[in-house]
C-alpha cells in the first residue's frame, strides 16, 4: 500500500487495472488487488468464516443502537459495533461446528455505568401484547428518574429487530403491541437505559424468550 499526494486532478477512487485507489480518514492511498488463492479453505478457516457471518448477520442492522449502547464505555476509540462484534464472536456463539448456535442471554448491546433496572421481567400479558415491568428505584448517583429505557426485540424466525422507547426508569412499565405477523414467532429481548445527556448508559439486560401467541 502506498500514500500519494493529490495532483491537479485530485485523488482517485476505484479500480484501475490491478490497482485500487481509496481513502481512509482523509488519507489517500493505492493498493494492488489481492491474489485469489487456489488452495481450499481449511476447516479452521471455514469455522471462523461461519462465526463471522453469524455475527455480521445478527448485528449489521443495529449499528446505530450499538453506537449509543457503547457510548458510555471506555473503548479506546473503538466503534460500538466492533465491541459488540468481538463479544458476540467470543461469547454468544455456542456449540461445535457445524452445529453452531447463538446464546441470546449473553448477547451484549450496551455497556455503561448507569444502574440496571431492578426486578426486570417480560411476559405476554395477552395475545400479541407484551408487558415489561421493573421497580422504579432511583438514586442521585447512577439511577435517575428520567433515564430513558430502550427495549430491543429480536424476531428469531425472521431475523428482524424492533426498537421501543419513550418511557423512563420512573415509569416502571412498558406495554408493547406486537404486529400480527409475529404470531407463532419466537422473540427475544434486551433493554438498557440512557442518561439525559445522551452518552451515559447502563449495560444491557436480557429480557428472555417468548413464543408469541
Amino acid at each position: 500500500m502506498a500514500r500519494f499526494l493529490k495532483g491537479i486532478t485530485g485523488a482517485y477512487t476505484g479500480k484501475v487495472g490491478n490497482v485500487v485507489g481509496s481513502s481512509w480518514r482523509g488519507i489517500d492511498y493505492i493498493r494492488s488487488l489481492p491474489k485469489k488463492s487456489s488452495k481450499p479453505a481449511s476447516e479452521d478457516q471455514i469455522i471462523q468464516r461461519t462465526r463471522f457471518r453469524m455475527a455480521t448477520n445478527f448485528l449489521k442492522s443495529i449499528k446505530d443502537i450499538l453506537k449509543i449502547g457503547f457510548s458510555d464505555s471506555k473503548q479506546r476509540g473503538r466503534l460500538g459495533y466492533n465491541v459488540a462484534f468481538q463479544h458476540f464472536i467470543g461469547n454468544a456463539i455456542q456449540g461445535t461446528y457445524p452445529a453452531l448456535t447463538v446464546d441470546y442471554s449473553v448477547v451484549r448491546i450496551a455497556s455503561g455505568s448507569l444502574a440496571p433496572l431492578m426486578g426486570l421481567t417480560m411476559e405476554e400479558s395477552a395475545p400479541q401484547q407484551l408487558t415489561i415491568n421493573w421497580e422504579s428505584q432511583v438514586n442521585r448517583f447512577n439511577a435517575f428518574a428520567d433515564d430513558e429505557v430502550v427495549v430491543l426485540l429480536y424476531n428469531v424466525d425472521e431475523n428482524f429487530f424492533s426498537v421501543y422507547e419513550g418511557v423512563t426508569r420512573a415509569d416502571a412499565t412498558l406495554e408493547i403491541t406486537l404486529p400480527a405477523s409475529y404470531v407463532s414467532k419466537t422473540i427475544v429481548g434486551w433493554s438498557f437505559n440512557i442518561h439525559r445527556d445522551g452518552v451515559a448508559t447502563s449495560s444491557s439486560q436480557y429480557l428472555g424468550e417468548i413464543e408469541v401467541s
